[in-house]
């Protein structure tokens, strides 16, 4: 049955506030699973079940689906749907306040979700700071934000863009068109994996570097100097030591540039300003 027609059964319409565009296409959710190479043993994390496209697909290869959908007007239709499939297991509540310490226990933990571009960043972060150990995420955002994730400099560059290509490996997975979705959104999506590296998660608070880079750009046109001068420490003598111009703007300042200068102050802070 196709979405909109499950959808009319249930006599459910969809909520803008909520950011309720679903898949409608099994196709592209076949090719998501495809891509994201589900295997037997995996127990997958999925962000807005919406009605179950993308749930089905994964449900059919993983060894667990816990998935998550804040709509309760959705219940009747994802029970219907799954109530022969053993591994899926569905919560109703809002996944931004899931206690996901309870998934320690789950091996070969993955997320794959479409989820609503209006709480991208809430998601990411908490995946990043509160999810056990996962392998990846495969998640789908709009295409302009995903821009942002991937961006190395310029405007879409972000505290967003350094965070996350620091703490992993950024991989473009799939262009998915908005004709794909009920209903329409008003842009395409883009779908990325994101692999989490331990190579400066050892060195440096994952939390404290993302408050760094939004300090560093908390004033788009300043220079990065006058953005960080607040800290009351002596910049201009770390940024020669780096060899940084003092009228560097922050979209222009390399991730690796970043990470050196938040090292150099993290050693010299006091009071915990970061």
């Amino acid at each position: 049955m196709k979405t909109s027609e499950l959808l009319n059964r249930y006599q459910i319409t969809l909520k803008k506030s909520l950011g309720q565009n679903f898949l409608s296409n099994p196709d592209i959710a076949f090719k998501i699973v495809e891509k994201s190479d589900v295997k037997k043993d995996d127990t997958v994390i999925e962000i807005g079940t919406g009605a179950g496209v993308l749930t089905e697909e994964i449900a059919k290869k993983a060894q667990k689906v816990i998935t998550f959908e804040i709509d309760l007007r959705l219940k009747p239709l994802l029970e219907e749907r799954f109530k022969n499939y053993e591994n899926v297991e569905i919560y109703f509540v809002d996944f931004l306040d899931f206690d996901l310490s309870k998934l320690i226990n789950y091996g070969n933990l993955k997320y794959i979700a479409n989820i609503p571009y209006y709480i991208s960043s809430p998601i990411l972060e908490k995946i990043f700071f509160e999810s056990p150990k996962f392998l990846y995420a495969i998640l789908m955002f709009q295409k302009e934000f995903a821009e942002r994730i991937m961006s190395k400099s310029g405007k879409n560059y972000s505290p967003l863009s350094i965070f996350v290509q620091t703490f992993c490996e950024v991989e473009k997975v799939l262009e998915v068109s908005k004709s794909n979705f009920i209903p329409s959104p008003k842009v395409d999506s883009v779908i990325l994996k994101l692999i989490p590296t331990e190579k400066y998660t050892k060195i440096m608070t994952p939390q404290k570097f993302m408050k760094f880079t939004h300090i560093c750009f908390s004033q788009r046109r300043k220079t990065l100097k006058n953005n960080l001068k607040g800290i009351n420490l002596k910049i201009e003598d770390l940024f020669d030591r780096i060899n940084l111009n003092h009228m560097i703007r922050p979209e222009e300042v390399p991730i690796e540039k970043y990470i050196q200068l938040y090292k150099m102050l993290e050693e010299k802070l006091v009071n915990d300003k970061i």
